[in-house]
């Protein structure tokens, strides 16, 4: 049976071809990743308390609500968590790991020791324990936010 999505795979010989004019890209950055919660009050709490994230933005719209989160001070690492409605969400369907498209939000911490434990602490169920050595990189580990969306933690 046919996909019921065109497909839509990147000619990458056109795309390098389009980019090698001497111009300059016509994307400079990544605005935000945007994530569907079950419960906003819950996952305020969880991204603000448990991550360190700050509500820069708050949007009531017919139909939904939004709020923008960053890190700190710098606005280049926003979230922007979406609750539609009185939509129940509660009989949503898992990804699967070869399920396509979004797999996962990576982190960075600067201890990832420290940061596994504090998750834990707060309730965030961890895997692997300890934190997996990647052979080609930092250490890592993986939890879920509170709609099971996956969170890879790294260390820089």
């Amino acid at each position: 049976m046919p996909s019921p999505r065109p497909n839509r795979i990147l000619d990458i010989e056109k795309f390098e071809e389009a980019g090698s004019k001497g111009e300059e890209h016509m994307i400079d950055r990544i605005d935000h990743t945007a994530l569907v919660v079950s419960d906003m009050a819950r996952s305020i709490d969880f991204y603000t308390g448990t991550l360190g994230f700050r509500i820069v933005k708050e949007l009531d719209l017919p139909g939904r609500k939004l709020v923008m989160i960053a890190l700190g001070d710098d606005l280049a690492s926003k979230i922007e968590l979406i609750r539609y409605g009185e939509t129940d969400l509660s009989d949503t369907v898992p990804v699967e790991r070869t399920t396509l498209g979004l797999r996962h939000l990576a982190l960075h911490v600067d201890d990832i020791a420290s940061s596994y434990q504090t998750l834990v602490k707060a309730g965030v169920e961890m895997e692997p324990e300890p934190p997996f050595q990647r052979p080609d990189g930092p250490p890592i580990a993986f939890g879920h936010d509170p709609d099971g969306v996956l969170l890879e933690f790294s260390e820089l």
